[in-house]
């Protein structure tokens, strides 16, 4: 094979890399919103909180960095049904993509944010204690109640309600989301807009 030849065949194989790379993204990401979807999201938050209970149930055994800390926040949009029955669902759908991208933008790059379902998004906080994701989930309810939610000439104003746990010994992922969610419903049933803490 001549040099030609090889460098066209490495081309070949570096597009259809790439190709590879972009359908699994897709495969990880929510169509609406583009953050990750459920199945990207457990993809990624699986990994840490084993790492985190390992180094919490060994913590005299040293591997790699020491994180002790693994948090969530399950945000829930405020009555989204009533912001699609009046607004229509395309409104809906843009306060969701407005939403997701309000939370990416203010929480760090290491962070984890996908798509539950429906209008429910969670939040991994690797390295966040109780105390930094009851802040940070406060300063996200801020974030997205602080200004009106656009869409074509309407304003829309939305609130989300918070829920927040940290990672315990012997927890699951399961175990962790459902903490979660359950101190989400508490937020809901205590008046909505607000942060509950699990603890």
């Amino acid at each position: 094979m001549g040099y030609t030849a090889t460098m066209s065949h490495m081309l070949k194989i570096r597009e259809l890399q790439q190709k590879i790379r972009q359908l699994q993204e897709e495969l990880i990401t929510d169509e609406l919103t583009r953050i990750l979807n459920r199945r990207g999201l457990m993809e990624r938050v699986d990994p840490f909180v084993n790492e985190v209970r390992y180094q919490l149930e060994n913590p005299d055994q040293r591997r790699g960095l020491i994180i002790r800390n693994f948090s969530l926040i399950f945000v829930d949009v405020d009555k989204f049904k009533t912001i699609n029955d009046t607004h229509g669902h395309a409104a809906g759908d843009s306060v969701l993509i407005e939403v997701a991208q309000r939370l990416r933008d203010n929480v760090r790059g290491s962070d984890i944010v996908g798509r539950y379902g429906g209008e429910e998004i969670v939040i991994g906080l690797l390295g966040a204690s109780a105390e930094d994701a009851r802040m940070i989930a406060e300063n996200l309810r801020k974030k997205i109640e602080e200004k009106p939610f656009k869409h074509g000439q309407l304003e829309i104003p939305v609130t989300a309600s918070f829920g927040v746990t940290t990672l315990k010994i012997k927890q699951s992922t399961n175990d962790l989301i459902d903490t979660a969610d359950k101190a989400l419903y508490m937020a809901k049933e205590g008046g909505r807009n607000r942060v509950v803490t699990a603890d």
